[in-house]
């Protein structure tokens, strides 16, 4: 059964996901809505995520072991959606707080996430909500889970935290079909080339050497 605190996320979730992406689920009958045919979860002691494979050793290991002791140290927390009937995890996501530093940026990049802000509040950098973790089972590929709870993430953040973080970010695996997703769901490249967010970190990589994510951001205010 959904809590308060769960209504006032999914209400407007479920508004906007309706009037922009009604084809997901009206499709076919085969789409999962995470929301209307899953439970939404806090990852506890007594609700855990097991079996979760999503095809990536690091994320699932987080996800079925690290995720917990992770959580206890406050270092973030870790929710899901697990499927009403068979009761197999369908998709999970960890949340912690974060910053973009817009100190550290180009002129130019710094000059465009300031234009979002109004220009008695520049500072060196705006609060944050960090996507530290996101993941959809392999069961359930392809079924447009995968952008359905990151839609679902950004509702969550101000829904639970309303005016608590402007952006929420994330360090997106630097492969095209990964960046692609987040492009797709409206994210922006913090540094707007790789050969920038190379200088910016100070990595000693050569020109052929790429990065192993790359840092990106949403604007909340959109929503």
């Amino acid at each position: 059964m959904a809590t308060n605190a769960q209504r006032t996320v999914e209400k407007p979730y479920i508004a906007k996901t309706q009037r922009r992406n009604q084809t997901i689920y009206d499709k076919t009958e085969d789409i999962m809505n995470i929301v209307k045919d899953c439970d939404f979860l806090d990852l506890s002691s007594n609700d855990l995520i097991v079996d979760f494979d999503c095809g990536d050793s690091d994320l699932n290991d987080f996800f079925n072991i690290d995720a917990l002791n992770y959580q206890n140290q406050w270092l973030g927390r870790t929710h899901f959606f697990r499927h009403n009937e068979t009761k197999k995890i369908v998709c999970a996501f960890s949340l912690s707080a974060d910053s973009v530093k817009t100190v550290l940026l180009p002129n130019s990049r710094r000059k465009k996430v300031r234009e979002l802000i109004p220009h008695e509040k520049n500072l060196q950098s705006y609060p944050a909500f960090l996507i530290g973790r996101l993941g959809v089972d392999k069961s359930f590929e392809k079924q447009g889970i995968g952008s359905q709870l990151l839609e679902y993430v950004k509702y969550h953040c101000v829904g639970k935290y309303p005016k608590f973080g402007r952006f929420l970010v994330v360090d997106a695996y630097n492969n095209p079909e990964v960046l692609d997703f987040y492009q797709k769901n409206d994210f922006a490249f913090v540094f707007s080339t790789e050969q920038q967010e190379k200088d910016n970190l100070k990595k000693s990589l050569s020109d052929s050497e790429t990065l192993h994510s790359r840092q990106m951001f949403f604007d909340l205010m959109r929503l």
